[in-house]
Order: structure tokens, then C-alpha cells, then sequence
């Protein structure tokens, strides 16, 4: 969480026509890296919520 806080002011300033390619989500510019990022976390707390519920 420390590290996206700290690129969260950085990522806006990089060219979004930079892009690198996700192997499954085709090529992302910093922005969409980032939101990744971010999602994909939140995405991970939610199944150890689900997984701690049921024990």
C-alpha cells in the first residue's frame, strides 16, 4: 500500500502513449498499470475476507 501511495502522484505525469504489454490484457499505458495494481489488491483482500469467514 506504501508503494502505491507513492506512485499514485508520479503515474499522472508519465506518457500515456508509453505503453507495455499484459499478457492478457493486451498493452497498458502507466495509468491502466496502475489501476491494475489497485484492483487486482483489492481483489486479493476480498478472497482472504471470504477465506477467514468460513473458517
Amino acid at each position: 500500500m506504501q508503494r502505491l501511495r507513492q506512485w499514485e502522484s508520479k503515474v499522472g505525469a508519465i506518457n500515456p502513449n508509453y505503453k507495455v504489454e499484459h499478457g492478457g490484457f493486451g498493452w497498458l499505458n502507466a495509468r491502466e498499470w496502475f489501476d491494475l495494481v489497485g484492483m487486482h489488491f483489492r481483489h486479493h483482500l476480498r478472497q482472504k475476507c471470504e477465506l477467514e469467514q468460513k473458517l
